[in-house]
């Protein structure tokens, strides 16, 4: 008995030494496994992303002992978030987001994914783009037709689903603002954005390629009720494409991540058998070594939104620190210029200032000139007016002594009433007369009113009918009844008239001296058109003998003792109505002057 129990003792204590001796030589058994946390981005929500990376984190975690690889699904702006604070050690995702935060944070490639979209069992490293999908008995056939409609992306920053698709506006040439003004933003998940097409909530969807072929696989949608626009699928490839295809999912290193753990975690993806349910879920063939981005680094170039890219006035400043003498160069000669303008602008408005006081000036000198040419008409009209003014008189006299002699025979004043009306026709006529003197004679302020040249025609003949009877001037005149109304000034107006009429009756009077005993004739018209007054005077008389350019200038004359202002007056006159003053020859002998003035509008 005693010896079994010492044989039965030996046995334990070697049993225990055995289990010791294991226990030494195998200590990650009972040490505690490592956590390894894996980003992803989740484009259609984080179950999904649960279903098609978690196998991927078992086959890690088999693979690699003493590590368990945990899996996060992130938006885009919480994937960005993660990386900055490094709360995890890796990261899948697209290749937009790898390469735009690949450039500010530190991320280090382990290896591209190998999609199983195509039609071959090689495989392919470029898989990401842009479908634009419209319903499919929408009116929509180019990718042109959708400017401005609207339109449903993901994100703004969103490589595949959006960011490819405007690079492919941009390379159309097509107004990117103009293109996108009426696109929404839906966010995560992707599948919504099918939906809200189906509903028919927007006119087209932006979405990565391969989700429509996806979802109908999963039986969430029929894919014969959408259509893919500008589809350029290469032939290779199962799924359609509105934009070339970009680089896989990249799995990579953050600032956090163990470099000796990288290493086992590259050797897993890459040993990753194209047959395994990880590789399956996935879509995909396996991994395969990092490829070039190059291609994504360009299309954020195009786009003017690569992290590495600085903003114009960075730029700017940049260029200035490195290149500091021409900074200065420049600086000064912008001073230079400004100064120089601001030089320029001074002696502009001098000069302006002395052109205005000397037009002012000028003016004053015009008016008086013209107060000085109608005093010399009335001086000229002196002996005619006088004859015209002793007429009224002269029978004012006659019938103030008829009133007498009646008076003085008895007759009662019943009967003197016709003689006094008779006086009181004569003073209103020699009034007329003084009236019409005083108006052309006086120096005025030149204001426009309405009045009518008809009117203005006979108001000037009074003051030249007797100067003409003595003259032996045949006149004649047409529409002396009829009213054309315009807005002028209507002493100007006579003084032009008076010039005219007074040069056509000394022309008269040179051809009689040249030629002999004529019959003189001045023949007045006047027509009244739908936007104008047309006032001509023609004469028989000794014609044009110079230029009529030269006849316009101021201080040239051809008369012995003319001051050579008739003609200029009578331009600055109808020029200042916007009218036109102009001189004919009448073949053979005489002159044809045309005043056109334009008429005052009138309303029924």
């Amino acid at each position: 008995m005693l010896s079994e129990w010492r044989i039965l003792k030996e046995r334990t204590c070697i049993s225990i030494l055995i289990g010791f001796i294991c226990l030494l030589s195998t200590p990650a058994l009972f040490a505690q496994a490592q956590i390894v946390d894996v980003g992803v981005l989740a484009t259609r929500g984080a179950a999904e992303a649960h279903v098609r990376w978690q196998p991927t984190m078992d086959w890690l975690s088999s693979r690699i002992l003493n590590s368990k690889f945990v899996l996060h699904p992130f938006s885009l702006d919480k994937m960005e978030q993660a990386i900055e604070k490094q709360t995890v050690d890796f990261v899948i995702t697209n290749p937009g987001q790898a390469v735009r935060l690949g450039r500010q944070y530190p991320l280090s490639w382990l290896a591209t994914l190998n999609s199983a979209n195509t039609t071959n069992r090689m495989g392919t490293t470029h898989t990401i783009g842009s479908a634009l999908v419209v319903r499919n008995d929408s009116s929509f056939k180019t990718i042109q037709s959708l400017s401005g409609e609207s339109l449903a992306a993901v994100n703004e920053n969103a490589f595949g689903g959006y960011l490819t698709l405007r690079f492919e506006i941009n390379k159309l040439g097509l107004n990117q603002s103009n293109y996108f003004s009426n696109t929404q933003f839906l966010g995560f998940p992707l599948d919504a954005l099918i939906y809200q097409l189906r509903d028919k909530h927007i006119d087209a969807a932006i979405v990565p390629v391969c989700l429509i072929e996806k979802m109908s696989r999963e039986g969430l949608i029929e894919q014969s009720t959408y259509r893919v626009l500008n589809n350029i699928t290469p032939d290779d490839f199962s799924c359609a494409t509105s934009t070339p295809l970009y680089p896989n999912w990249s799995f990579a290193k953050t600032g956090r991540g163990n470099e000796q753990l990288a290493k086992l975690i590259t050797r897993a993806l890459l040993s990753l058998p194209s047959d395994h349910p990880a590789a399956v879920a996935a879509n995909s063939f396996g991994w395969t070594p990092p490829i070039s981005q190059l291609s994504v680094d360009k299309l954020y170039q195009g786009l003017d939104m690569h992290p590495l890219q600085k903003p114009w006035w960075q730029e700017a400043i940049s260029w200035l620190k490195q290149n500091q003498q021409w900074a200065w160069m420049f600086f000064f000669l912008v001073i230079a210029l400004n100064s120089y303008h601001f030089l320029l602008e001074y002696r502009f408005s001098r000069s302006k200032r002395k052109l205005e006081s000397t037009l002012h000036s000028l003016k004053e000198k015009n008016l008086m000139l013209e107060h000085a040419q109608r005093v010399s008409i009335v001086g000229e009209l002196g002996s005619s007016l006088a004859h015209e003014i002793n007429q009224p008189l002269a029978a004012i006299r006659n019938y103030s002594q008829g009133g007498l002699l009646r008076l003085q025979k008895g007759l009662s004043a019943q009967e003197l009433i016709p003689v006094l009306g008779k006086i009181e026709q004569q003073v209103v006529r020699a009034d007329g007369i003084v009236q019409r003197l005083r108006k052309l004679i006086n120096k005025r302020q030149i204001s426009k009113v309405e009045c009518d040249a008809n009117s203005i025609i006979t108001d000037t003949l009074e003051l030249l009918i007797y100067d003409f009877k003595k003259k032996n001037i045949k006149l004649t005149r047409n529409d002396k009844s009829k009213a054309c109304l315009l807005l002028g000034d209507e002493v100007g107006i006579q003084q032009v008239l008076l010039n005219v009429l007074n040069n056509a009756a000394d022309a008269c009077i040179q051809r009689e001296e040249q030629e002999g005993n004529i019959t003189h004739k001045i023949h007045i018209e006047t027509e009244c058109n739908a936007d104008s007054v047309v006032i001509k005077v023609q004469d028989n008389g000794i014609g044009l003998k110079e230029e009529v350019e030269l006849l316009s200038k101021a201080f040239f004359t051809t008369k012995e003792n003319g001051l050579g202002l008739g003609l200029a007056i009578c331009h600055d006159v109808i020029e200042a109505h916007q009218g036109q003053f102009l001189l004919d020859p009448i073949l053979p002998r005489g002159c044809c002057v045309t005043v056109i003035l334009p008429r005052l509008s009138t309303r029924s």
